[in-house]
């Protein structure tokens, strides 16, 4: 069974940091149907719930909050 949904301009992958208005998506894991995220309200912040959703339901999240692909990371305290 083919599946047809609208894709997001970069396509999604595990370990991906997305950047919406008041928070960040993190991809945690990227299954066949499902995708677990993490919405931290700032970088860094720990104790974040882990969420599963089926993963056209994230992709039109991310279109809709016109969520960019964070590709630096803050530089990691000594």
């Amino acid at each position: 069974m083919k599946v047809n949904r609208k894709r997001v301009a970069q396509p999604l992958a595990k370990g991906q940091l997305w950047k919406t208005d008041n928070s960040y998506v993190q991809i945690v894991e990227l299954g066949k149907r499902l995708i677990h995220y993490k919405m931290p309200k700032a970088l860094g912040q720990r104790a974040v719930k882990t969420h599963t959703v089926g993963i056209g339901t994230l992709e039109s999240y991310l279109e809709t909050k016109e969520a960019r692909l964070v590709t630096e990371t803050a530089p990691a305290k000594a």
